[in-house]
């Protein structure tokens, strides 16, 4: 083996682009990544600093043009398509608009009115069935009332919010309320 350095790589280059050109096209399958592989290859040669010990020069630069088209494949492989970034920038934006939040606010308050014209065992029931989402024994037994009181004071509750809010009360048939 002898040492080869920087000059005797390029000239090699040089001399025989043409035919590292097109076995690397082959190898690769694309002549576009031949073609950047080869022009990093050059600049790595003209980076290298001492000489090498290389018995073959133009093996030498064909596997490093390999390596070179290798890493550029993997760093590729690494960043998103622009169909991938185009549907990343397309995903709805969920959050209410800034009408959606005042109406919202009005619902709110509204219902906090339709609650306070409410009896005061109504509300209760109300809140715990509703918002706290207990069970119609377990607010019957808070309360130290029947369930059937529970359940006409629910329905009255909700009748009574429903036209308040001047919204249409859907009507079960039959069956305990879902849990």
């Amino acid at each position: 083996m002898s040492g080869v350095d920087r000059t005797t790589l390029r000239d090699v280059l040089a001399a025989d682009y043409t035919g590292l050109f097109k076995r690397l096209t082959r190898r690769l399958g694309n002549s576009e990544l031949a073609g950047e592989a080869l022009q990093d290859t050059f600049l790595r040669v003209e980076r290298m600093t001492n000489a090498t010990a290389i018995s073959s020069p133009k093996d030498y630069l064909f596997r490093m043009a390999l390596n070179v088209a290798t890493d550029r494949r993997r760093v590729e492989q690494r960043h998103l398509s622009l169909d991938a970034v185009d549907a990343l920038l397309d995903v709805p934006d969920d959050s209410p608009d800034a009408s959606a939040i005042v109406e919202g606010r009005q619902d709110i308050q509204a219902l906090d009115r339709a609650l306070a014209e409410l009896p005061a065992r109504a509300r209760q029931v109300f809140v715990l069935a509703v918002i706290k989402k207990m069970a119609d024994q377990q607010i019957a037994a808070q309360l130290g009332v029947s369930l059937r009181t529970v359940e006409i004071d629910l329905r009255n509750a909700l009748k009574h919010c429903a036209q308040r809010l001047d919204r249409t009360l859907i009507r079960r048939t039959g069956g305990p309320r879902p849990r």
